[in-house]
């Protein structure tokens, strides 16, 4: 998720969960040692591709700030194909089907992250931002909930996430080289079968898809980046 990113869109939205972008802003981030989190790649083994320009900027100890990028063998047809099987297998077989989208109004959707972050009685009643209590890791994004994972094969370019002090949430940027109605599909069937609810919309460039389920709440916002890959953000919150 670039800076400019954030300054277009998330800062026009004045909730707490959005103020907190990948490139920094809510949370200190350090450099990562090494090329990949040992955590993460033991949860999701050969689900997830690795981003070669963050591998390359982490074997130069630099954060993992700049565009995503995609290894060539990830974008060709054949694998774009086992990716959007792979996500059909994950949610039983085959995807549901997708709603037309309504225009706008996502913000609606991001908010309830924001407020279903808050866990416990004290940081409700405080209005704890969660979102400022938030780490760097790519672990995070091996601990999201199981109705709302990773796209399948996508890269994991940054991730973050807290359980401290009454909160609980999850902020993973990823690429994949399926479009974002394919990742929009996905989140839909997904969520609804994990018996989340789930709605649809464009808010600008985004394809957005989001609900709430006894507590717990999600917000997955896809685009299509100039060159070609799809970047997502996906946010989780709730015990």
């Amino acid at each position: 998720m670039s800076a400019s990113n954030a300054a277009g869109r998330y800062f026009l939205i004045p909730i707490p969960i959005l103020a907190l972008t990948l490139a920094g802003c809510s949370a200190e981030k350090k450099p990562q040692e090494g090329a990949t989190d040992p955590a993460l790649t033991e949860a999701l083994g050969d689900r997830i591709v690795v981003d070669p320009e963050k591998v390359a900027g982490q074997a130069a100890g630099a954060t993992t700030e700049g565009p995503i990028t995609l290894p060539a063998a990830s974008r060709t047809p054949q694998a774009i194909a086992v990716a959007r099987k792979s996500a059909a297998d994950a949610v039983g077989g085959e995807l549901l089907s997708l709603p037309a989208a309504r225009k706008g109004g996502a913000s609606a959707l991001a908010e309830a992250v924001a407020l279903a972050a808050r866990t416990s009685e004290q940081s409700r009643a405080a209005k704890t931002d969660c979102a400022a209590k938030a780490a760097f890791s790519e672990g995070w994004a091996a601990k999201l909930p199981a109705a709302v994972p990773v796209y399948p094969r996508a890269a994991v370019h940054e991730a973050a996430g807290t359980d401290a002090e009454g909160c609980s949430l999850r902020v993973v940027n990823f690429g994949t080289a399926v479009s974002p109605e394919d990742v929009a599909g996905f989140y839909y069937s997904a969520a609804r079968r994990g018996g989340y609810g789930a709605e649809y919309r464009i808010d600008g460039g985004d394809h957005v898809v989001g609900g709430s389920k006894a507590g717990r709440a999600y917000v997955v916002y896809a685009r299509k980046l100039a060159s070609g890959v799809t970047e997502v953000d996906l946010m989780t919150s709730g015990g």
